[in-house]
């Protein structure tokens, strides 16, 4: 048995992946939760460069690569997404609604899920062997085609991505701390890699969606032009995200500001930080909050956003926060899809956690008991 030069770059790569993907996993060093982000995104890349260039020796391996679904690309995406929201934010935690971003991993386990399917029918004898071939056929053209949404969705969450690092890049703040500097200079790199990784997809996918062009494509230069990058990206992420995590920066919120003197440029900063997270992240709707978690969010001092708020906007932290509840309530009873919902049930769901401190900021914010607003909307209508 010969394998070809590629075909070991590819193995060597793959062995590369699995063992800084453990690596990466179990390192206590920097945010567990973006190490091992990584170690995933690492890991699938790995195993897909197996199932490209794993030999043909016998049968068996014909046979597991034809019905396990080693080459899962939906997943992808998120993970890059998900990774830079963890660098960029170490409070960042994986929610039910992220989870659910990976369960177009389901499209990738269509064709295999067809094999097994196959199998199951020809054991029981609803199928013949005879029928192998048109089954084949089927699972082919899913697999081909399916490239597709594949290819979209890393696009996609590659553009999240970006926007998000732009918008951390767009805050002086955040730019001036040397450990968020070293974060936005390695994610730059991260995203680079992966957008020009998709232009050469992109040039690969085209002729190889084309009936016509397909057979010509896969014979001429095979699956080596997606791979050897694949490989390369493998070691590059490996050993550049591995002495990333090495060296992580201690979380910025864990500095002590001078709460004496702060500068308006920075006081102008931490007041758009805090609005874009009540206002974009929602980060009010979670009844623990604590000015420790908002500081983490947006990687400022406590003790500084405590002094913001209370010197630059005359206001407590928990008026701060219940002030968005509060528009978020407005917004639930002016809504007639939530008629159905007591005021008490729509208090809780807009981040209050009690009753009580719900009449009482309610009144304290707009002269009237949340009834008497509710029986207004219901007036207008």
């Amino acid at each position: 048995m010969t394998i070809s030069p590629f075909d070991i770059i590819l193995l060597l790569g793959s062995l590369q992946g699995f063992i800084v993907g453990t690596l990466l996993w179990t390192n206590p060093n920097g945010n567990r939760l973006s190490n091992r982000l990584l170690a995933c995104l690492i890991g699938l890349m790995a195993l897909m460069s197996l199932a490209v260039a794993m030999p043909l020796s016998n049968r068996w391996i014909s046979f597991a690569l034809d019905l396990l679904p080693l080459i899962m690309a939906m997943p992808i995406g998120p993970l890059i997404f998900f990774y830079t929201r963890s660098v960029l934010n170490p409070a960042f935690q994986l929610g039910s609604k992220e989870r659910l971003q990976f369960y177009p991993v389901v499209l990738d386990w269509g064709g295999k899920l067809m094999g097994w399917v196959f199998v199951g029918g020809l054991l029981l004898g609803f199928f013949r062997q005879e029928d192998g071939p048109s089954w084949g056929r089927v699972m082919d053209d899913y697999n081909t085609y399916v490239d597709v949404p594949r290819w979209l969705s890393v696009t996609l969450y590659l553009y999240l991505s970006k926007r998000l690092l732009d918008s951390f890049k767009s805050a002086g703040v955040v730019e001036k701390a040397p450990g968020q500097q070293e974060n936005l200079r390695w994610l730059r790199q991260f995203i680079h890699v992966f957008l020009v990784f998709q232009v050469i997809w992109f040039i690969h996918l085209v002729p190889y969606i084309i009936p016509d062009t397909r057979s010509a494509l896969l014979d001429t230069v095979g699956w080596y032009p997606i791979y050897i990058p694949i490989a390369v990206m493998i070691y590059w992420l490996g050993l550049r995200g591995y002495l990333h995590a090495r060296h992580s920066p201690v979380d910025v919120a864990a500095r002590k500001p001078n709460t004496t003197s702060i500068p308006d440029e920075t006081v102008a900063k931490v007041i758009d930080l805090l609005t874009q997270v009540m206002a974009t992240d929602k980060v009010f709707l979670d009844p623990e909050l604590t000015v420790e978690k908002v500081a983490r969010q947006v990687q400022v001092p406590p003790k500084t956003v405590s002094f913001v708020l209370n010197q630059h906007l005359q206001k407590s932290f928990n008026t701060f926060v219940n002030e968005y509840r509060i528009e978020a309530v407005k917004m639930q009873l002016r809504d007639p899809k939530k008629e159905h919902l007591t005021l008490t049930g729509i208090a809780f769901e807009c981040g209050f956690n009690s009753q009580a401190t719900f009449q009482r900021a309610f009144r304290q914010a707009t002269g009237q008991s949340p009834k008497e607003f509710a029986g207004q909307q219901e007036a207008k209508a």
